[in-house]
């Protein structure tokens, strides 16, 4: 009886032990930090990193997710759909219906005092229930400093990264880290629709009409140059031709020229007019 007894004990023991061992682990998946609220001193500033950790068995460790997330504030393929989370927005001179996209995660070091703020809720309910309803007011605040046109097509990308640093700015008190937004897609009415479209078309107009000028400037110019380059080489011609000239002219003296008439009397020998008949005599005299 007395052994059983030591053996019931022994077992009790190891229980009670094992229950002691679990209840001061703590594993802390990857993507993750665990907060430890103790029991005599509250949430601890000093979070848990993944892996397994050892802690008091008077404190408990939630774990909140630090991995980068991706909220969607879209519509849904089926228009009126209850999941249709795409939201209206103004700007400067009329509104249009958005779709929002933004990648973030909580920041490490702020993870306890949201945890504290919010009295225990998870990351994503934060984001859910106070997150989401702050990210459309600030997409309202940039939307509202450009017109629909600009938001819509013209500037679409200034506005994205306006939204992604205003984003950026308001939502770190939250302990949030906003890593890039956009406006993924937009929607205007039919009828600003239809005058998008029509000063697409007249901005296409205008930049093929600027082409044809700029064609025509350019083959004008082209046939100028052309022009000119031919004046230039028949005056450059003719200069060079009047300067042979003037240099065969300033050669000829009259030795030259005596010379040239000895040669001939030479080869044809004297030539007379008799009658108005020339004579050659080929001996060089005259007759």
């Amino acid at each position: 009886m007395k052994k059983l007894y030591i053996t019931g004990v022994i077992v009790l023991a190891s229980i009670i032990g094992a229950g002691v061992a679990i209840k001061s682990i703590a594993i802390v998946p990857a993507g993750y930090v665990g907060v430890v609220y103790s029991m005599n001193g509250g949430v601890k500033e000093e979070v848990l990193t993944q892996g397994v950790r050892l802690k008091k068995i008077t404190e408990k460790v939630t774990n909140y997710s630090i991995a980068t997330e991706t909220l969607s504030l879209s519509a849904d393929s089926k228009e009126g759909s209850k999941d249709n989370e795409s939201f209206d927005v103004v700007c400067r001179d009329g509104r249009m219906n958005v779709d929002l996209e933004m990648s973030y995660s909580f920041d490490p070091d702020k993870v306890s005092a949201l945890f504290t703020r919010y009295r225990g809720l998870s990351g994503q309910t934060v984001m859910d229930t106070v997150i989401r309803g702050k990210i459309k007011t600030i997409a309202n605040e940039v939307t509202s400093q450009y017109s629909v046109l600009e938001a819509h097509m013209e500037q679409k990308g200034e506005v994205n990264r306006a939204l992604t640093e205003l984003l950026r700015e308001r939502l770190s008190e939250f302990g949030v880290s906003v890593e890039s937004a956009t406006l993924s897609q937009t929607r205007v009415d039919a009828a600003i629709e239809a005058a998008i479209t029509e000063r697409s078309k007249a901005s296409q107009e205008l930049e093929a009409e600027k082409q044809r000028q700029e064609k025509a400037t350019l083959e004008a110019e082209t046939k100028r140059i052309a022009a000119e380059g031919e004046k230039a080489a028949q005056i450059i011609a003719a200069q060079g031709e009047k300067e042979a000239n003037d240099l065969l002219k300033s050669s000829i003296s009259q030795e030259l020229i005596d010379m040239k008439n000895a040669e001939a009397r030479m080869t044809h020998g004297w030539i007379t007019v008799q009658g108005g008949t020339p004579i050659v005599n080929a001996t060089g005299t005259e007759n």
